[in-house]
Formats: C-alpha cells, structure tokens, sequence
C-alpha cells in the first residue's frame, strides 16, 4: 500500500529539479503542503532561478527552521521518523558544510538533488534538524 511519502517520492522521480519552481526547499514545502501543512511555496515560487537565489531567500527567511516554521512545521528532538522532515548535513567540493531538505523513509532519508533524487541509509546521514511529517503511513 502506498502512502504520502511514496506518492512524493515517485513524483520527484518524474520530475525535473528546477530552481525556483521544484527545487530541494520548494519540494519539501509541496511535501508538507499533502501531509496537511499550509501551502507556502507560492510566495517562492518564480522568484529566484540558480542556488544562489534560493540561498539568499531561505537566508532572508531564518533559514531552514524559518521556513519550517512558515509552514507549522514542528521540530522533533526524536530520531527521524518515516514522514519526518530532515535538514541534512553535507560538505561541498570546498570543504563547506551546508544542508538540504529530506524526507526520512524510515530507514533512509530522500533528497532531491539537482541531478535527480537519492536515498541514504539514515544511519550514514548527519543532521541539524528534524520536523515531525503529518499524514505519513
């Protein structure tokens, strides 16, 4: 039986990664708009068109845990859960670390990248944060 957080996987699947319109950020606030969260990508959407926009938007906003919070998004001090919101932890060709939104599978968390979607084991993920997902099996 599927459940949201396939529904969504498959989707990402099937689509491109366009900044400014399904981008990591915009994907998980479409996410959080199906488990029952308000829909707030549409103040984002067209906005911005490389990463260096969607960085200054989400600087301009808090951040990840700003943007969470414009959706009511609840951060969790628990272990990620299937459905949970994840801010994942990365390091870029230069050594710097950044983060990018996720959606924990259970034992994994899925990222939409710009060359397609991954899954990692979540006992090889480092994270920030977690947000608690509605609607999830």
């Amino acid at each position: 039986m599927s459940d949201i957080v396939d529904e969504t996987l498959r989707e990402w699947r099937r689509s491109a990664f366009v900044w400014g319109q399904s981008d990591c950020w915009l994907s998980i606030g479409k996410y959080l708009a199906r488990t029952g969260h308000p829909d707030v990508t549409g103040q984002f959407i067209g906005r911005y068109d490389t990463q260096e926009g969607a960085l200054a938007i989400m600087a301009e906003h808090g951040g990840a845990a700003g943007l969470m919070a414009l959706a009511g998004a609840v951060e969790s001090d628990e272990p990620p859960a299937r459905g949970d919101v994840v801010e994942v932890l990365y390091q870029q060709g230069d050594g710097q670390t950044c983060s990018i939104g996720g959606i924990c599978t259970g034992d994994s968390v899925a990222v939409r990248l710009t060359r397609g979607m991954v899954e990692v084991r979540l006992r090889l993920v480092s994270y920030l944060r977690v947000w608690r997902g509605r609607g999830a099996a």
